[in-house]
């Protein structure tokens, strides 16, 4: 009954996108740096927008142990690039390429997890990461994707991937659903 009761509480929420929102596609992406206390894999999240709307999202628990919230986020930024470079050879092959004309932007909050992603940096933190987590490289230097950081307050994937306050997820939760006033304004470009 209780999730009877949500849902008839709910009944009136979806998913808008506006005509005059982000023309091309965006994404945000975090991971949590608590892990699971059974197997300590943390969990991950990102979601995909276009026109202010989500158009692919995941939460999920990572499939490797995360040595730091750094080795956590860059895992978390891979699974967030293979859907995002996905999605951008889906809306090319479709037709809507004006919807790919640069780099897609992945937004994370975490910094150190951001350079690693477009500089050679080979750390005793991040000497084990495996490999394959690696393509990320490859997606920033073809130029499929642009990683920027954006502010842990404003990262609207925060919410999938651990328990946060009502208050933080009622603001971000217009920008989940495309009906609040649009994404985060893109941080500048890293050189």
């Amino acid at each position: 009954m209780h999730v009877v009761s949500y849902l008839y509480g709910v009944r009136h929420r979806g998913i808008m996108f506006s005509s005059n929102g982000n023309g091309e596609l965006r994404t945000y992406y975090d991971a949590s740096n608590r892990s699971d206390p059974t197997d300590e894999k943390s969990q991950y999240g990102f979601a995909c927008f276009l026109f202010n709307g989500p158009v692919q999202w995941a939460s999920r628990k990572q499939r490797h142990v995360g040595t730091s919230s750094t080795h956590n986020e860059y895992m978390a930024l891979f699974h967030a690039t293979v859907d995002t470079v996905w999605l951008r050879r889906l809306l090319i092959e479709t037709g809507y390429t004006e919807h790919v004309k640069g780099a897609t932007t992945m937004s994370g909050d975490n910094d150190q997890a951001t350079r690693l992603a477009r500089e050679a940096l080979v750390t005793a933190g991040n000497r084990m990461i495996r490999n394959n987590y690696h393509f990320i490289k490859e997606c920033v230097e073809e130029g499929d994707i642009d990683t920027r950081r954006v502010d842990m307050l404003d990262n609207p994937a925060d919410p999938l991937t651990k328990p946060l306050s009502p208050q933080y997820c009622e603001r971000l939760l217009p920008v989940m659903t495309g009906t609040g006033n649009g994404l985060p304004e893109l941080p500048p470009p890293r050189l």
